[in-house]
């Protein structure tokens, strides 16, 4: 137990100095099991929640769920806890999410047909519950922004009918050098309206004059120790994300040699999925590790070998195929 705990403080340094070292959501059908696993476990929790009317909460869990694997299942539970909510305008943008996602997997599992009828059926019950803007921006420029009800249409879909409470919705078209555009929107449910914005009809705003642009500063030594400070930073952080994946590495062998030792080389009995189940996480982590190790190191020596003034020796990390080693110039 110590040495979990200490392995375990190594590794959420390293985790909090990579904020983006792991990525959101894998395809089901790239996840690995262990993905597969802890996918599962939240998905379990979320539909417990939601049995128990705890919609907030199982929102979480659902959430949690699609960003280790993106599972066209899971956003079906997610429109659902929104629909339950209240929520309907954003419900109804999930299931069709998730009617899009399902049918781009159903080729290769016909499991997720019953995703797409499931969120099509939901998504026809909504509907008749919303009204329908259908927007025509003129004299758009490549910097116009709309927004309705509070929420950025992104440009192809502007064309589209996109879906407002039944109550009052503003809608804002935003472009540069011109005041917002505003129109207010009253619709019931149900009804449908289209609506024609000119971007440039807001009265125009005095651009401020711009100041001159500052000189560009010199070269000197006085820029070198801020790359230089970065520089033992991202080594601090390749350093231990290195030492987490020896730590983690090593718990992963000695658990799987003490399985191997306990199992005589065959199957394990059930009665240790605990030890099977951790020696896996612990490989998990080892092998991000690992990863943040050597992006770390990598970017901490390029970030040494720019800071350093051309009255010093640069050096810098050059890695091979079964090597590693410096090359500078002196």
């Amino acid at each position: 137990m110590p040495r979990r705990i200490l392995a375990c403080s190594v590794f959420a340094v390293v985790l909090a100095a990579s904020v983006h070292a792991l990525a959101d959501g894998v395809l089901p059908d790239v996840a690995t099991p262990v993905q597969r696993e802890q996918a599962q476990s939240r998905f379990a929790r979320g539909k417990e929640l939601l049995a128990r009317k705890q919609f907030d909460q199982a929102l979480v869990e659902f959430r949690a769920s699609h960003d280790i694997v993106s599972s066209p299942n899971t956003r079906l539970e997610i429109a659902r806890c929104l629909r339950a909510s209240g929520k309907l305008v954003a419900a109804y943008a999930e299931l069709g999410r998730t009617a899009v996602e399902a049918k781009e997997l159903v080729a290769q599992d016909n499991r997720y047909q019953r995703a797409y009828d499931s969120a099509t059926a939901e998504r026809a019950e909504i509907e008749p519950k919303l009204g329908f803007v259908t927007l025509t921006v003129q004299n758009a420029t490549d910097e116009t922004k709309v927004q309705i009800g509070g929420e950025e249409i992104r440009r192809a879909a502007w064309s589209e009918p996109a879906p407002v409470a039944p109550a009052n919705s503003e809608i804002v078209v935003s472009t540069p050098g011109h005041a917002p555009v505003r129109r207010t929107v009253s619709l019931a449910a149900g009804q449908k309206q289209a609506l024609t914005i000119d971007a440039l009809s807001g009265d125009a705003t005095a651009a401020a004059a711009a100041p001159p642009p500052p000189p560009a500063p010199e070269a000197s030594e006085g820029a070198g120790p801020s790359l230089r400070t970065w520089a033992y930073v991202a080594g601090g952080v390749g350093v231990a994300g290195l030492a987490t994946f020896g730590i983690f590495g090593l718990m992963a062998k000695s658990t799987y040699d003490d399985l191997n030792s306990a199992c005589h080389g065959g199957p394990c009995p059930s009665s240790k999925s605990g030890e099977i189940s951790s020696g896996k996480t612990d490989q998990v982590i080892a092998n991000v590790g690992l990863v943040v190790g050597l992006l770390g190191v990598a970017a901490g020596a390029t970030l040494y070998v720019v800071s350093t003034p051309k009255s010093e020796p640069t050096a810098g990390l050059v890695v091979g195929p079964g090597w590693a080693g410096l090359r500078g110039e002196f």
